[in-house]
């Protein structure tokens, strides 16, 4: 599906796009993932991750997402080692959907966002992964991963068996606030497109992201306070940091280019819909 070669377009979807962003050229071949944008102090480009990437994006996410991430503070665990979380981020790796932000002079990694495919069954692995740990507060912590996944129930309700998910989005602190995680994630949404996924998910946790998804005109199709989550009646985040104080979970159905051949079958009610006007003709 994503080996078929798609034409060179502009993307003129709603709201994705900057005046900085040259036209995007996603083909679905690693060797066309390389988009270049140039800010007024930084020069970096987007390509898929390789393999030979992976350590650096840990390092990255050593330094900035597993110090900074707002789920992470406001448990406590700020400042800890989390091989668990490390663990769960080279998983994710390793399903070949990571993008990565690089210096145009040297090729260093500077930001990254690891993409995974969501499916019904992910809740109870991160359950059964949780009872494996013996930190009680990395315990609570996949557990909440596992009822903010399960818990909007968008399997269910777009009768969809996999999701593709923006799960961790980070930029190295020295590169913040020059529009690279919005960047990424952007590229994540063509990447989920091109690979034929017809629906976008993203759990912010972060203010930051959730308005990078505002400003996509994503839909917020379930939100959660931190201090109202409980497990077994205690409240789990005692130590919150204001402005992220909540959950947002944000989706976009994902649209295809009157170009593009459809990766899935239209419904068979429209489909005898349209066999009757045919036959009518």
């Amino acid at each position: 599906m994503a080996s078929k070669v798609f034409k060179n377009y502009l993307s003129k979807v709603a709201g994705l796009g900057s005046h900085c962003y040259r036209a995007l050229q996603f083909h679905g071949s690693p060797l066309n993932l390389k988009n270049c944008c140039q800010q007024a102090t930084h020069q970096y480009y987007t390509r898929l991750a390789r393999t030979q990437d992976h350590e650096a994006i840990m390092n990255v996410m050593c330094d900035t997402y597993l110090k900074c991430e707002p789920s992470i503070v406001n448990i406590g665990l700020s400042g800890m080692e989390l091989p668990t979380l490390n663990l769960m981020i080279r998983k994710g790796m390793k399903e070949g959907m990571t993008i990565v932000a690089v210096r145009g002079d040297d090729e260093a990694v500077i930001g990254a966002a690891v993409n995974t495919g969501s499916c019904p069954w992910n809740p109870d692995h991160l359950l059964r992964f949780a009872k494996c740990c013996q930190c009680g507060p990395i315990q609570d912590l996949l557990r909440f991963y596992a009822y903010v996944t399960a818990t909007p129930q968008l399997w269910q309700k777009y009768c969809i068996l996999k999701i593709f998910e923006c799960t961790y989005v980070t930029v190295a602190n020295e590169y913040q606030g020059n529009g690279i995680a919005k960047r990424l994630i952007q590229d994540s949404w063509y990447l989920a497109r091109d690979c034929g996924y017809r629906l976008f998910r993203i759990d912010c946790t972060s203010r930051y992201t959730a308005k990078v998804a505002d400003g996509f005109r994503w839909e917020c199709v379930w939100s959660l306070p931190f201090d109202e989550y409980k497990c077994n009646g205690e409240v789990i985040f005692k130590h919150i940091q204001e402005p992220h104080g909540r959950v947002d979970v944000y989706v976009d159905q994902v649209r295809f280019c009157k170009d593009y051949c459809r990766p899935h079958p239209t419904c068979n009610k429209r489909r005898k819909k349209n066999d009757r006007v045919w036959r009518l003709r």
